[in-house]
């Protein structure tokens, strides 16, 4: 009996706290919602800008690897692309403003989810020039719209913040008169065209020669494949999952049985 209850300092009996079972695996989803989600999952790294193909995607060497990077949640209007309408001149003038900012610059890219891609493959990455952050300048300029992604990052709020402040102040693709009427979201909808129809970095003649990471290889059947290195599984059919290198996949049968090895379902985005 003695071992079911404390002492107080009066010597009256206290009796042992107890927590429902319900409120004990509530906190213990959210410890790991906050061990997948925090900043201790994201990393840094070091580039040297390449090429600039338009006003979100550029190419950066990285540890003596080309890598394609992807500003993260931001989406600029896209260019002309040959006979191809594009969102001009808002396309060549995000492209120009981006190049004005990393052309033959170091950089540093901060990630929110380790190697986090974008569904072509390209690094989607929050991009620093020394203390200047470009997502946010891009936004701010009226140069590219917010995008939100499927999940926040740790900038989210400060880049829709500086779309709200473009907007009220009629920067760039908000300008009241002249200002883009459409997002490129829905420009590539209309057109029935994703974004590597319009990007000039999906025709890039070293592309292939450079990045292992685009070389594709063909799925057996229906198979779901999960990519050992990063630990994310892509759908049957989709491009990215044809891009897995053989040494890093793992087949499975359905979603449930890649997350239950651990494996998260790829995030696609524009």
């Amino acid at each position: 009996m003695f071992g079911m209850i404390l002492l107080t300092g009066r010597g009256r009996p206290q009796r042992k706290l107890r927590f429902p079972r319900k409120t004990f695996i509530q906190g213990l989803l959210f410890l790991l919602f906050l061990f997948l989600f925090s900043p201790a999952s994201a990393k840094t790294y070091q580039g040297q800008v390449v090429k600039v193909f338009d006003g979100d995607t550029f190419l950066a060497c990285i540890e003596g690897q080309e890598e394609f990077i992807r500003l993260r949640e931001i989406d600029a209007p896209e260019m002309a692309s040959g006979k191809q309408e594009g969102q001009e001149p808002w396309g060549r003038k995000a492209r120009d403003f981006a190049l004005s900012r990393l052309k033959h610059r170091k950089v540093r890219l901060e990630t929110e989810n380790r190697d986090e891609r974008d569904a072509y493959g390209r690094l989607l990455a929050y991009v620093f020039i020394g203390e200047s952050f470009l997502n946010r300048e891009m936004i701010a300029s009226g140069n590219a719209f917010f995008y939100r992604a499927a999940a926040p990052g740790r900038y989210t709020a400060r880049l829709e913040g500086a779309e709200n402040l473009a907007r009220e102040k009629g920067l760039g693709v908000w300008d009241r008169t002249q200002g883009l009427k459409e997002h490129p979201r829905d420009f590539r909808t209309r057109h029935q065209r994703d974004e590597s129809f319009f990007s000039p970095w999906r025709r890039f003649p070293e592309r292939d020669k450079k990045n292992r990471s685009f070389e594709e290889y063909p799925v057996p059947g229906q198979k779901i494949v999960g990519n050992r290195r990063t630990m994310v599984y892509h759908l049957p059919g989709s491009r990215s999952a044809a891009r897995v290198s053989p040494k890093n996949r793992v087949f499975f049968d359905s979603a449930e049985e890649a997350e239950k090895a651990g494996f998260r379902r790829s995030r696609s985005y524009p």
